[in-house]
């Protein structure tokens, strides 16, 4: 997995975080709580943590996004971008024969479509995801009600066909080429180009992390390890758990600090109990065993801050944490 990454977005403080802008004209693009998509029966909790992103596809059809600028900016035969994010396409989905919308786009100038990722739904085919310029032409079928992973490597090639270039799950799409050679100044992610059959459906999006000039990101391991990884702030467990020991790793700057908070809000301000490390020696730094187990109520939030940190949290056990229904249980307990 190539690390460090120039974009990382988890929307853990219930947000758009890393993102610069949101554009949602009907009001349909939200950063739900994990209590809050626990009221819908069959509806996925987040993929990790206790916020994700959600576009509700039902009663709108106008673009509902986050875009970033300054981190997906591309040089037209100097750079190309790897992006990987974690996808939710809800089973009451209704797509008419031959709709598509995208999840992923690729903009030059102020907003030309350059390359994307698209949802496809044919009567002969069912449900697809798919790859392209403006729409689809690779695809790959995909199955509604569970998480997947979504991985593209996007050359721009300069003064030659640009590709692109993607994974479902770790399967590869077949790649597209002859795509325009242009600049791109921006990327969005949510629902674009929405047809008027599609009707009904909630789409999420999760974990969303990439980098320029770089190589193959991977899928991200397990959903619900014991030893939980993290390059960015966020919650790593909601209720009652017990964090066995927690450090930040070699390789990221010695300006580095860990905070580990009692919350499932991303709520700083409440420090009992609370755990700090600095990253002063040697880029590593272990917890004192006499911190440790350490035991909180509402949630695990680690809060990193500094160049490029990375932490292994190790978890004994947590009631909101293993599964979408140990986490949704718990959201209907409290």
């Amino acid at each position: 997995m190539a690390f460090p990454y120039t974009t990382i977005a988890n929307f853990e403080a219930g947000t758009l975080g890393h993102f610069d802008t949101e554009a949602d004209t009907d009001g349909r693009l939200d950063f739900p709580h994990y209590t809050e998509l626990a009221r819908f029966p069959g509806l996925a909790m987040p993929w990790s943590g206790a916020y994700c992103m959600r576009v509700d596809l039902a009663g709108a059809s106008n673009p509902a996004y986050v875009q970033e600028t300054g981190s997906w900016d591309m040089t037209a035969g100097t750079n190309e971008i790897f992006l990987r994010f974690k996808l939710y396409l809800s089973k009451d989905l209704v797509m008419a024969n031959t709709n598509e919308f995208a999840v992923l786009q690729f903009w030059s100038s102020t907003s030309t479509v350059e390359a994307g990722v698209y949802i496809n739904y044919t009567t002969a085919n069912g449900y697809r995801i798919g790859l392209g310029d403006a729409s689809a032409s690779s695809f790959q079928g995909i199955t509604l009600g569970e998480w997947h992973d979504i991985e593209v490597e996007y050359d721009p090639a300069g003064g030659a066909a640009g590709t692109l270039d993607g994974w479902l799950n770790n399967t590869a799409f077949t790649q597209v080429g002859s795509l325009t050679d242009a600049n791109i100044t921006s990327g969005v992610l949510g629902v674009m180009g929405q047809d008027a059959g599609t009707t009904a459906g909630t789409v999420l999006f999760d974990h969303v992390v990439g980098h320029v000039d770089g190589a193959r990101i991977g899928s991200g391991g397990r959903r619900f390890p014991e030893q939980h990884y993290m390059e960015a702030s966020g919650h790593v467990f909601v209720g009652h758990g017990i964090v066995d020991n927690a450090a930040l790793l070699a390789g990221a700057g010695t300006d580095c600090v860990l905070n580990l908070y009692d919350t499932d809000t991303a709520d700083t301000t409440n420090t009992s109990p609370r755990l700090v490390l600095k990253n002063l020696t040697n880029n590593e730094s272990p917890v004192d065993p006499a911190g440790m187990p350490l035991t909180l109520t509402k949630g695990c939030y680690v809060e990193l801050t500094g160049t490029n940190p990375r932490a292994i949290i190790n978890l004994h056990r947590a009631v909101g944490y293993g599964s979408d229904g140990a986490v949704r249980a718990y959201a209907h307990r409290h």
